[in-house]
C-alpha cells in the first residue's frame, strides 16, 4: 500500500530533507574541540577573541571562533600561513602544524610581523 502524494505531505518531506541537510553541513563546518585538537592541519591561538567566521587563506580554509582558529592544509610555508592568519584575524599567540608547534624562530618571525604592521 502506498500513501497518496498530497502537496502537504510533499512539503513536509522537503522540509525534513532541508533541515537534515542544514544540520549535517552545520555540524561538519563547526570547529569542535576534537577538530581543534586533532582533526585540523593548522591550529592557531589568537591573543584577542574574534566572532566566528571562515576565510580562505593561502588555499586553506580557516574557521576562527573566540581565540581558536583551525584550518586545512594551505599551499605555503607554515610561517607564511601564520603571518596571513595574523593579518586576517589578529595577533597570534601560538601556531601549530599537524600537531607540532611552530619552532621558536618561525613564531617569533610571525609575531614580529604583527608588531611592525
Amino acid at each position: 500500500m502506498t500513501l497518496p502524494k498530497t502537496p502537504l505531505r510533499q512539503a513536509a518531506i522537503a522540509g525534513i530533507a532541508m533541515l537534515t541537510t542544514a544540520v549535517t553541513f552545520g555540524a561538519a563546518l563547526s570547529p569542535t574541540p576534537a577538530m581543534a585538537r586533532s582533526g585540523a592541519y593548522y591550529r592557531a591561538t589568537l591573543e584577542q577573541p574574534v566572532e566566528r567566521r571562515q576565510e580562505i587563506i593561502r588555499g586553506g580554509t580557516f574557521i576562527c571562533s573566540g581565540t581558536i582558529c583551525v584550518g586545512t592544509q594551505a599551499r605555503s610555508r607554515p610561517a607564511n600561513v601564520c603571518k596571513s592568519v595574523a593579518e586576517e584575524f589578529g595577533p597570534v599567540a601560538s601556531f601549530s602544524v599537524a600537531g607540532t608547534d611552530l619552532d621558536a624562530e618561525a613564531l617569533a618571525e610571525c609575531r614580529a610581523e604583527q608588531t611592525e604592521g
